[in-house]
């Protein structure tokens, strides 16, 4: 493993900009959020969210051995959990969050539809898991409010030997054409989506930081990059609107 100082110091400028965000008003948006997450998400994407993220939960399918032992990784509301278990009910799949409130939405879900989903709520920097323990972890919507090393040294850590990393999230888009307007419309429609569901004084205040992680945050070139730096390998990556929200999946190496 071998991560470059370019993204140690991006990641020490990111934990200034927004640790206190992240420690503080971010818990407090996922206490706000869970019955109305995918109504937000589907007005702040202009429906684009759900789509991708069927998309995403394909290419995960097709990469699992049946019977597969998987992690969601701050899985909030099982969105990823719950697309898997649709495709095939055989999967052990275990979840962590660090919001209560998504994660007790979540498991309402999964019993409304008679699914089982391991839930537990913790810290994703100190995942609770032995060493070499899943087939697959899966992380979406979620790296841009964590230490993003540490958390994907963790995954790395309790991945099987030959296991895979499937990430998706919002990036920041590859072109500054495509950035520009994006950033401008997020702004605009978190602002909107949070007075539309009335959002809790704090949900507001985090309404510029949304756009601003992005922002600071890694392009999907970049990803890539720091996915090999953090010892994964076979990286394959799709995109939507050069960025606006990407996957990759990628392979801790066979012992």
């Amino acid at each position: 493993m071998s991560i470059s100082e370019d993204f140690l110091k991006r990641e020490d400028l990111r934990s200034q900009l927004f640790g206190e965000t992240w420690r503080t008003l971010i818990p407090e948006v996922f206490r706000d959020v869970p019955t109305y997450y995918d109504k937000g998400n589907a007005v702040a994407s202009l429906g684009s969210c759900a789509w991708w993220s069927t998309r995403f939960a394909h290419a995960i399918y097709n990469r699992l051995p049946p019977g597969a032992r998987v992690l969601d990784v701050c899985s909030g509301i099982h969105e990823v959990p719950l697309k898997l278990l649709a495709l095939d009910p055989s999967l052990e799949i275990h979840a962590v969050d660090g919001s209560p409130h998504m994660t007790a939405e979540g498991q309402r879900r999964a019993r409304e539809r008679k699914l089982t989903i391991h839930a537990r709520v913790c810290d994703a920097h100190v995942l609770p898991f032995p060493d070499n323990s899943f087939d697959a972890v899966t992380l979406q919507f979620a790296s841009r409010h964590l230490e993003i090393i540490r958390a994907f040294k963790e995954i790395h850590r309790v991945l099987k030997p030959g296991g895979i990393f499937c990430h998706d999230d919002m990036l920041r888009p590859a072109s500054r054409i495509v950035e520009i307007p994006y950033l401008a419309y997020l702004r605009f429609s978190v602002w909107f989506t949070a007075k539309l569901f009335g959002s809790s004084a704090e949900s507001m205040k985090c309404v510029r930081y949304f756009a601003d992680a992005i922002h600071h945050f890694y392009k999907p070139g970049e990803m890539t990059d720091l996915l090999h730096g953090v010892g994964f390998t076979d990286v394959e990556s799709r995109s939507f609107l050069t960025g606006v929200m990407s996957y990759h999946i990628s392979r801790k190496p066979a012992a």
